[in-house]
């Protein structure tokens, strides 16, 4: 193992990853993912006027009443005939506007009048205001004209955004899929359910990286558990590699680690060897035909941590949002401790842009982290209070850093 490379540098290595090819979905499949193309109205939003009410679509006249016509409208698909001068005829919310007509009359602006000599009439309420020129009307292009950007390339299609394409005219769209990630824990020491005995430690990772990473916007496409067998280790990275390989443990060089020598096996290309971070510095990052392999540190913290120091990034690049490597400025709300050299992440809660350090944080722990809001990055010598100090978020995060919900229990 080669002399730690600083923290930030490894985090710009990883966020210096290559987007993946778009490919075209539907809106549907595409939802979360990243815009490659934009998005244009493919017709006038509104493409048609419609009415904002149910009522009666009227024409201009100088007294407030009209001729009622028979036919209707009493479903907004239904397409009228023009009006004749005089005329008013039955419509509902969203029903087309036909020609000729000044504006929408309320139903409950209006009422009728069956026993005049000149057949049924529609009279309107004194004092309404809907006599006004396009009262009530919704008009063609009121959202966006044919050919208007709604949204640029490089964003994350959103239901809303989604939906937004639809109403513009698309059925599909060109986006950067999400990476595709497989899993290999390693350890034979590792048990998934009971009390560990001596010697034996339960999961974590299998537990909590499907979601943190569904949360990062990547697609997990298998998880593999094996001993630590190195042999084993290079036959499942051959096999159908994915974009992003994530390994668990066995990432420093005692004679119990299989990563490094499954890497050197592969021909791998080493992009980082180690971090100039506590917890996590054995965390590396490699590539091999394509496929980027992440190597977690076997400590719950220090995988965690590494995660949010590199696999983050990488997984953001490969998604094609720009920047890929964030973190967010807060203030130190007491003396946080940091390391003799690097830095130290340091898991913490915030309240009102001020973060707290939390106990229970070596590396083999999880309480600490399980309480965090953020990850503050301490650098050597650390912080005093109120000094800035950047936040990294917690892998899997529901929300922006902060944005912690707290539900009191009664």
């Amino acid at each position: 193992m080669s002399s730690p490379i600083p923290f930030e540098q490894a985090r710009g290595i990883a966020a210096s990853a290559e987007a993946l090819p778009a490919v075209r979905r539907s809106l549907e499949e595409g939802i979360g993912c990243v815009l490659s193309e934009p998005v244009t109205a493919q017709l006038d939003i509104p493409h048609a006027a419609t009415s904002a009410m149910d009522g009666w679509a009227v024409t201009a006249a100088e007294e407030p009443q009209w001729a009622l016509r028979s036919d209707r409208a009493d479903r907004p698909g239904i397409v009228l005939q023009p009006l004749a001068a005089g005329e008013a005829v039955a419509v509902v919310t969203g029903t087309p506007i036909p020609k000729g007509a000044h504006s929408v009359l309320r139903s409950e602006h209006g009422y009728i009048d069956h026993s005049g000599s000149q057949g049924t009439r529609l009279h309107a309420t004194p004092g309404t205001p809907d006599l006004e020129p396009h009262r009530n009307i919704r008009p063609t292009a009121a959202e966006a004209h044919t050919g208007q950007l709604l949204c640029e390339p490089g964003r994350i299609l959103t239901a809303t955004r989604a939906a937004t394409a639809a109403v513009a005219g698309y059925d599909n769209l060109a986006v950067i899929p999400p990476p595709r990630v497989r899993l290999i824990l390693t350890g034979g020491e590792v048990i998934t359910s009971g009390h560990p005995a001596p010697g034996q430690v339960r999961d974590v990772f299998g537990l909590a990286l499907p979601t943190m990473l569904g949360a990062m916007g990547a697609d997990l496409v298998g998880s593999d558990r094996i001993d630590d067998d190195a042999a084993a280790l290079v036959d499942l990275m051959e096999k159908n590699p994915p974009d992003v390989i994530i390994t668990t443990g066995g990432t420093a060089g005692s004679p119990a680690d299989v990563l490094r020598p499954a890497l050197t096996r592969l021909r791998a290309r080493i992009l980082v060897d180690s971090v100039a971070m506590r917890p996590g510095h054995p965390a590396l990052l490699a590539r091999h035909n394509g496929t980027y392999i992440l190597g977690l540190p076997g400590n719950p913290l220090a995988g965690f941590a590494a995660l949010a120091a590199l696999g983050e990034p990488l997984i953001r690049a490969l998604r094609g949002i720009t920047p890929a490597a964030t973190s967010h400025a807060l203030r130190a709300g007491s003396a946080l401790q940091g390391p003799r050299t690097g830095v130290r992440l340091v898991p913490v809660q915030v309240t009102q842009e001020t973060v707290q350090p939390l106990p229970h944080t070596s590396s083999h722990m999880m309480r600490g982290l399980a309480e965090a809001d953020a990850l503050a990055i301490v650098p050597a010598g650390g912080l005093t209070t109120d000094q800035h100090v950047e936040c990294l978020p917690v892998p899997g995060s529901p929300g922006p850093i902060g944005g912690r919900a707290h539900i009191s229990i009664r």
